[in-house]
């Protein structure tokens, strides 16, 4: 009886052992994985962080390039603006003088204003489209004034 209680006590300490270890596997597992979530949860800051930093340079970027076209417009349309102001006053002084021309000069200089007015009306269509212009249509529609502007102001200066 004695070696029986030997044994069933050799073999408790050994079971009790075992579980220790199975628990010491276990604790150092889970320290393992908190460490590791932790990690985890530290690269996601940092990337995150990175992504933020990006998202606001690019946004400066963008608001940037925005001001710049805002400017770019404004500069364009004061001298359109001014440019359509001079037309006028040339169309002006054109009809005067027409005034002072014998009737089949009169109707010759007529026929001008009158093509000069469509032109004119025609080109201020065109102009009133700068508003709804984006900078990927800039360039196109830069020149397609341009020439606009170039041809009424030819128009005038013939007439």
């Amino acid at each position: 009886m004695r070696s029986t209680v030997l044994i069933a006590s050799v073999l408790s300490l050994a079971v009790s052992a075992g579980c220790n270890n199975a628990r010491d596997q276990q604790e150092k597992a889970d320290k393992a994985q908190a460490e590791a979530n932790e990690k985890i949860a530290d690269a996601n800051r940092q990337a995150d962080d990175k992504i933020n930093e990006a998202q606001a340079k690019a946004d400066e970027k963008t608001a940037e390039a925005q001001a710049d076209f805002s400017k770019l417009r404004e500069d364009f349309r004061h001298e359109v603006n001014t440019k359509l102001a001079d037309l006028d006053k040339k169309i002006a002084e054109v009809e005067a003088k027409a005034r002072t021309y014998t009737a089949q000069k009169k109707a010759e200089i007529d026929t001008k204003l009158s093509d000069i007015r469509a032109s004119r009306d025609a080109f201020v269509n065109e102009y009133r489209g700068l508003e709804t212009v984006t900078a990927l249509t800039w360039d196109d529609y830069k020149k397609r004034v341009d020439k606009s502007l170039d041809d009424l102001e030819a128009k005038v200066d013939r007439a």
